[in-house]
């Protein structure tokens, strides 16, 4: 009997073994399924924090690209400004050729044609000086303006230009004097 108690207690101690066993594998499972359940709101929480900064991101590129677009706008309409001053230039007579020194020369006209008037100087030993005209150049005749096309070869004129980066002398304006091979009979003033 004695033998069979033993027998028992020993099954029963084994039994008892066995269940700690098992409640303690059931622990074991019921902190593996909190880690990841604590893993799973890490990782939502780090793609919430990654998803703002990313939106931050879009906001501050967005704010970059509209900073970027008025500077352009301004500078265009700089550029704007600039051209049509250079056009008022223009139309008063100048070249828009900046920083150009203005040169004036007094002679007889050999021949014009189209926009080229060539033009004989007799303080230059008689050298002909071949100049560029365009739509802006101020023309007066007698006091009056007139066109490029009215002038003759034989009139008597002074003429302003200025030198173009090519080195072309762009005719500015032309002043017809006086006293001229068209008009022997006047008398300059």
């Amino acid at each position: 009997m004695r033998k069979l108690m033993t027998a028992v207690v020993a099954v029963a101690g084994l039994g008892l073994m066995a269940g700690c066993k098992s409640n303690n594998v059931e622990e074991k499972r019921q902190d593996v399924a909190e880690a990841r359940q604590d893993v799973a709101q890490e990782q939502q929480s780090a793609q919430q924090e990654v998803a703002e900064a990313r939106q931050d991101a879009q906001q501050d590129v967005a704010e970059a690209q509209k900073d970027l677009t008025d500077e352009q706008r301004e500078l265009a309409a700089a550029q704007h400004e600039q051209l049509n001053n250079d056009d008022q230039t223009s139309a008063t007579g100048g070249s828009g050729v900046a920083n150009a020194k203005t040169e004036e020369v007094e002679g007889t006209i050999q021949s014009t044609s189209g926009n080229t008037l060539k033009l004989i100087v007799p303080d230059k030993n008689n050298q002909v000086m071949q100049f560029q005209a365009n739509s802006q150049v101020r023309v007066m005749k007698d006091d009056k303006p007139v066109a490029l096309t009215d002038l003759k070869a034989g009139d008597e004129v002074r003429a302003s230009y200025q030198l173009d980066a090519n080195g072309k002398m762009l005719l500015q304006s032309i002043e017809v004097e006086k006293l001229s091979a068209q008009h022997p009979g006047q008398q300059k003033k």
